[in-house]
């Protein structure tokens, strides 16, 4: 798996360890990820497959790191469920479900904030 990160180079490597500890938390093993920050209007963050496992993450440029850590974990959920369950078909099928109850966003929505919380719990432990 590569990683690419481009968010805030403060935080980049910790980003990297956050990403693989997602992965491998879901069991997931995508090709390639990329996440960049970018400027980003209406959205804290957007992922998109694009095709053969490779995944690009984009952040909202400049938001607080705990902003930016819980919206990377929003988005690879994202990664998951595009890898485990379909996501893209599914997303080019249900244009007509209100964004705030289609299934994957609720998921995406509640399960972000555990992800970082229990991340940052395991990093406390190795300092």
């Amino acid at each position: 798996m590569i990683i690419d990160i481009d968010v805030n180079e403060e935080y980049d490597a910790l980003i990297d360890d956050f990403v693989y500890y997602i992965c491998k938390r879901y069991g997931i093993v995508p090709r390639r990820i990329s996440i960049e920050s970018a400027d980003l209007v209406g959205n804290r963050g957007l992922c998109f497959d694009d095709d053969d496992g490779e995944y690009t993450i984009l952040v909202k440029r400049n938001d607080d790191i705990s902003s930016v850590f819980t919206t990377i974990a929003h988005e690879m959920i994202h990664v998951k469920q595009y890898m485990t369950q379909n996501l893209g078909k599914l997303i080019d099928e249900s244009v007509e479900i209100p964004y705030e109850t289609r299934w994957w966003e609720e998921e995406a929505f509640s399960d972000a904030v555990p992800l970082v919380e229990d991340f940052a719990k395991r990093i406390k432990l190795f300092r």
